[in-house]
C-alpha cells in the first residue's frame, strides 16, 4: 500500500512538471512569436515612413525650382504647384499610422512630428499668398516671399537630417532582424519572417 502511494505521488509530481513545464514553452514560444511580429510590423513601418519622408524630400526640391521660377515672378501660385507636388496621398503613411511614432525614440519621434508639422505650414502660407495675390492681382511681397523661403528650406533641412537619422535606425534593425532570425532558426521560426522585405537600398 505505501509502495503505490508513493507510485502515485510520482505520477502526480510528474504530472505537475509536465504541465507547467508544457504551460511555460507554450507562453515562451507565444511571447517570441509575439515579439518576432512587433519587430517586423515596426520594420516595415519605418521602412514606409522612410520611402515617404524621401518623396517628400524631393517633391520639395522640385517646388523650389518652381517657386524661385514661377511663382516669385507672379505666373502661378505656390499653392497650385503643391497640391500638384504634394497631393494628399504623399503623407498617407504618416496621415494613417500617426499612432506608430511611438516605434520611434522620443527625440526622433520630435524629429518626425515637426517636419509634417512644417509641410503643413508651408502649405496653409502658399494658400494665404494665392489668396493675396488673387485679391491684389500682384504679385506676392518681398517679405512673404522671403518667409515662404525660409519655410521651405526648414522642411528641406528637416526631411534631409530625417532621412539619415531614420536610415541608420532602420539599418540597425535590419542587423537586428538577422541576428534574431539565426538565433531562432533553431527553433523552427524562421517562417515569421519569409514575408518580410528586405533592405531597402540607398
Amino acid at each position: 500500500m505505501p509502495l503505490q502511494c508513493m507510485s502515485n505521488a510520482v505520477s502526480l509530481v510528474t504530472f505537475l512538471v509536465s504541465a507547467t513545464v508544457s504551460a511555460t514553452t507554450g507562453y515562451a514560444v507565444s511571447r517570441l512569436s509575439q515579439t518576432i511580429q512587433d519587430r517586423k510590423a515596426s520594420y516595415r513601418w519605418r521602412l514606409a515612413i522612410v520611402s515617404e519622408i524621401r518623396t517628400l524630400r524631393t517633391r520639395l526640391a522640385q517646388y523650389e525650382t518652381e517657386f524661385e521660377q514661377r511663382v516669385v515672378t507672379g505666373e502661378i501660385s505656390g499653392s497650385q504647384v503643391l497640391r500638384v507636388l504634394l497631393p494628399p496621398g504623399d503623407i498617407s503613411v504618416f496621415t494613417h499610422s500617426a499612432a506608430s511614432i511611438g516605434l520611434f525614440g522620443t527625440r526622433t519621434a520630435l524629429r518626425v512630428l515637426r517636419f509634417y508639422a512644417d509641410v503643413r505650414t508651408l502649405q496653409g502660407h502658399a494658400l494665404i499668398l494665392a489668396e493675396v495675390a488673387s485679391k491684389s492681382d500682384a504679385p506676392p511681397r518681398e517679405s512673404d516671399i522671403l518667409q515662404h523661403r525660409t519655410m521651405l528650406q526648414r522642411c528641406q533641412r528637416r526631411a534631409q537630417i530625417l532621412v539619415r537619422r531614420l536610415r541608420g535606425e532602420v539599418g540597425a534593425l535590419w542587423i537586428l532582424r538577422a541576428l534574431w532570425i539565426r538565433e531562432t532558426s533553431s527553433r523552427g521560426l524562421t517562417a515569421h519572417f519569409r514575408s518580410s522585405p528586405r533592405r531597402e537600398g540607398s
